[in-house]
């Protein structure tokens, strides 16, 4: 029997070309897990377009954040749902799948997933159909060539023990976090979503409280990861040495570059993955003799301008600076 066969999303939006150094101190040009270093874009000035009648989520309208474009073709992707919209086809993905509701309604399989709600669906995971009535943007993550299949999957490719079929995030309690575990900010904590026993990635949400707006600068602290960090806000803003991160702000961090420090007057959220290893690393304190460009003062946060100097591929330049309605979240 012929398999039927059809790409879930094409390399279109051009990421992977070389890094730029701008000249904000900017790491070399350099690519990680195969994807460009990316620190920070809005996902709301990004291209995307809406899928075809070849692909297996056709009329859903999808933007591309980054992507392997020469290896695995693991890519990171937002995907908008339209109100009504359904494929009723039984079929699996060859690749693992990773995603987060954002907001709206999608249902998978007679599963009805909301805002907040997590699964990792691993490849050869049989689907018997999605729709979303009430349409939906969803977070999600291919980790390598995503076709679907119309048929069976082969034996041995699903894995059970990866499949998470569903971690309804809003009703799990938030846990504080150590100094040592990330940047060091007071009152850091986090929802832990998915650790990989082999490989020690990890999924997770990390909330930020605010600080006083009449704060003094921040010396903070500065990490340097030892894997990929990957990093999707969700609410609120976050002054990082980049530049103002609001919701929709998107970052593949490479490994051993520096993050941080920051500071949020709104308080704010995130989705966190490590690629690669375990979210591991080291810090260092903030001090004089780091350049100042890795200091970050409370009123660049309030500033109606707040300076931006991103270190992305070239590809994105000419896209990362447009304006873009704030009171679109994503």
């Amino acid at each position: 029997m012929r398999l039927r066969q059809t790409g879930l999303l094409c390399a279109c939006l051009l990421l992977a070309g070389p890094a730029v150094a701008a000249p904000n101190d900017c790491p070399a040009p350099t690519l990680a897990l195969g994807r460009p270093h990316i620190d920070f874009v809005q996902t709301q000035v990004l291209g995307s377009r809406v899928l075809g009648p070849t692909n297996s989520l056709p009329g859903v309208d999808a933007a591309a954040m980054s992507y392997d474009a020469k290896g695995t073709r693991a890519v990171t992707v937002l995907f908008r749902f339209p109100a009504g919209w359904s494929m009723d086809k039984a079929h699996y993905l060859n690749s693992d799948q990773e995603f987060l509701v954002l907001s709206g309604e999608l249902e998978f399989d007679k599963v009805v997933y909301g805002p907040g709600d997590y699964a990792y669906f691993p490849a050869g995971f049989a689907h018997a159909g999605l729709r979303s009535e009430k349409g939906a943007v969803v977070l999600n993550f291919y980790e390598g060539e995503h076709l679907a299949f119309y048929t069976s999957a082969p034996e041995g490719m699903y894995q059970p023990r990866k499949l998470v079929r569903r971690i309804a995030s809003d009703e799990l309690r938030w846990r504080k976090l150590s100094k040592r575990d990330f940047h060091g900010g007071a009152g850091l904590s986090f929802k832990m979503l998915r650790r990989d026993r082999n490989s020690g990635e990890e999924t997770w949400l990390l909330k930020s409280p605010p600080v006083a707006a009449n704060a003094p600068a921040l010396p903070g602290i500065q990490r340097f990861s030892d894997a990929v960090e990957e990093l999707f806000v969700i609410r609120g803003e976050v002054a990082t040495p980049r530049g103002l991160m609001r919701s929709g702000a998107y970052a593949w961090r490479a490994p051993n570059t520096p993050i941080g420090p920051f500071v949020s007057t709104s308080g704010f959220e995130a989705l966190i993955r490590s690629k690669g290893g375990a979210a591991h690393g080291r810090q260092l304190p903030v001090t004089p003799a780091v350049t100042t460009a890795n200091t970050v003062a409370i009123t660049d946060v309030n500033s109606p301008a707040p300076p931006f100097q991103p270190c992305i591929p070239e590809a994105l330049q000419s896209v990362a600076f447009k304006a873009y309605d704030l009171a679109r979240p994503y």
